[in-house]
């Protein structure tokens, strides 16, 4: 797919060191993931041709923007609650007690 992108007139020494340099850049990245980099670059930069860092930056930017898809679907924690302290809740109990204390009298 990445012959599209080179010069007829380049020479064979150019064209291998061409793919050699994007083989190793997108060594990372499946075929499918890479095929569809390019071709999205070609639909945003039609007369542009990719260098193999913009092909990763689309990728990454992609890969970015589906894990925070995924991470916004996720339900949200339930907020941690901090215990009052136990000389609050001692004060607590007091003042339920003065008030229960109080019923009925």
């Amino acid at each position: 797919m990445l012959h599209a992108h080179f010069e007829p007139t380049e020479g064979d020494e150019v064209k291998a060191a061409l793919l050699a340099w994007f083989c190793d850049e997108l060594q990372d990245w499946t075929h499918e993931q890479v095929v569809w980099a390019i071709r999205a670059w070609n639909r945003e930069n039609p007369r542009r041709r990719p260098t193999p860092g913009d092909l990763v930056a689309m990728l990454m930017r992609a890969r970015g923007e589906k894990v925070a898809r995924e991470m916004a679907a996720l339900p949200k924690p339930e907020p941690v609650r901090e215990l009052p302290s136990l000389e609050r809740r001692a004060e607590m109990l007091a003042e339920a007690q003065r008030l229960i204390g109080g019923i009925g009298k």
